[in-house]
């Protein structure tokens, strides 16, 4: 089952996708916790954004797009005074007008329908080690970032009224939440796609919270999911010959069924 791995190229999607599915399982459970689903989304189509303006401009796409997202990533992070705007609708507003704008600037590059399809799908299989370096350097700050204040992060997602009792800066420490998943989704899409991330994001968390009522278990079993999806997807991929990206997907989607039939079965015992 693992000969595939003897060609590089799958050797380093395997290991773009384990990055991807570790860093993203674990920031999903916070995305979760606080009911910004949209938040990968947004920040997904900000991003998106810089790579259409970058490709029109022929410069360096993903340096524009990180741009992008943390600014996008600093705007999201205040909080709404309004009680009757939640934050999710913003989110949904900013994914709706990110998209039209990105749309529009694809239109106008050389190469507009290729460009659409390998944002939104990616190009897995063909990331290179230099890549995998660089985001895997990133990813481990914004690990080392979450490992030091896990507590803080947590309060604030879960309890924020008991932060803010605390005396924790709600604006600060959502600032650097969203700061932290802007600077991961900018670098993940451009080894994935933004189906790819926003599934590595959502799929596995969501499923993880079926199989134990356990906060503490979730970040294990989410990332765990994520990690089979990849090996799994990856090799249906190889085998049968299908588009890596969407396969992973079409994966993890299946883990996700099983853990909803696992969970049910689990409360009803």
């Amino acid at each position: 089952m693992i000969d595939f791995l003897a060609l590089d190229f799958m050797r380093l999607a395997l290991a773009g996708c384990l990055l991807l599915s570790v860093t993203l399982g674990y920031l999903g459970v916070h995305v979760i916790q606080r009911r910004i689903v949209f938040v990968d989304l947004a920040l997904a189509q900000i991003s998106t954004v810089g790579i259409a303006l970058a490709f029109l401009l022929e410069v360096n796409p993903t340096a524009l797009s990180v741009v992008f997202t943390l600014v996008a990533a600093a705007l999201l992070s205040i909080r709404t005074r309004n009680p009757r705007v939640p934050q999710e609708a913003i989110m949904g507003i900013v994914y709706a007008v990110a998209s039209a704008v990105s749309i529009l600037l694809i239109s106008k590059t050389p190469h507009g329908e290729a460009d659409v399809l390998k944002i939104f799908f990616g190009d897995v299989l063909g990331v290179t080690s230099g890549q995998l370096a660089i985001v895997g350097i990133v990813f481990l700050g914004v690990a080392l970032l979450h490992v030091v204040f896990r507590r803080r992060f947590l309060l604030v997602s879960l309890e924020p009224d008991r932060a803010a009792a605390e005396g924790l800066s709600l604006r600060l420490w959502d600032f650097l939440f969203y700061l932290s998943i802007g600077v991961v989704i900018a670098l993940a899409i451009r080894i994935g796609g933004v189906l790819l991330v926003f599934s590595y994001l959502v799929i596995p968390p969501v499923a993880a919270f079926f199989l134990t009522s356990s906060l503490g278990r979730v970040f294990g079993i989410a990332q765990g999911i994520g990690v089979l999806g990849s090996f799994v997807g990856l090799y249906l991929s190889y085998r049968l010959d299908l588009p890596t990206g969407t396969t992973v997907v079409a994966t993890l989607g299946a883990l996700l069924l099983v853990a909803v039939l696992a969970g049910t079965r689990r409360r009803a015992a």
